[in-house]
């Protein structure tokens, strides 16, 4: 159980990781482009175009200012699937390595903002790709990969158009 900066935490083993990730998954109703905290947006579409990591985000459709100016820094990219749900509440991300025990997921009550990082009380599981949380990171990458991005309700607005080499 994290109760600091669970979100923080997550993005920091995934931004110093050795090994490439094979896909990402975030499901999460809020984003801000979190220019002030260590893991801006900006750095996490850096990294996933320059390791071509598919990210697979669902989100709400941005009705205030900072959503949209978030929104603005993901879309484009052609590694970024990015899907609107109004229903979402759900916070969760998944970040899924090659080998299945370095895969490790986040869920939890964490938006993907600077507020989430600095200042609400926030807490979350960790799960680590071993033992009894390989089974919870499965149902996970299920649960966000299949059943949710299939949703009628979760309607495509960018699909993923890079290519592996």
């Amino acid at each position: 159980m994290v109760t600091e900066r669970p979100v923080e935490r997550f993005l920091n083993r995934m931004f110093r990781r050795e090994t490439p990730l094979r896909s990402l998954q975030i499901v999460t109703p809020f984003i801000s482009p979190m220019s002030d905290t260590p893991y801006p947006l900006s750095n996490l579409r850096k990294r996933v175009e320059d390791q071509r990591i598919p990210l697979h985000l669902i989100t709400r459709d941005p009705s205030e200012d900072y959503q949209r100016e978030a929104m603005a820094e993901l879309l484009g990219s052609p590694w970024i699937e990015v899907r609107y749900n109004p229903s979402i509440h759900a916070k969760v991300y998944l970040a899924t390595a090659y080998r299945e025990a370095e895969s490790f997921a986040l869920f939890g009550s964490s938006n993907l903002t600077s507020k989430s990082i600095y200042s609400n009380i926030e807490a979350g599981m960790l799960v680590y790709g071993i033992g009894p949380g390989r089974e919870i990171l499965q149902e996970l990458h299920y649960w966000v990969s299949v059943r949710l991005r299939t949703l009628k309700e979760s309607r495509l607005i960018q699909p993923i158009r890079g290519k592996r080499r």
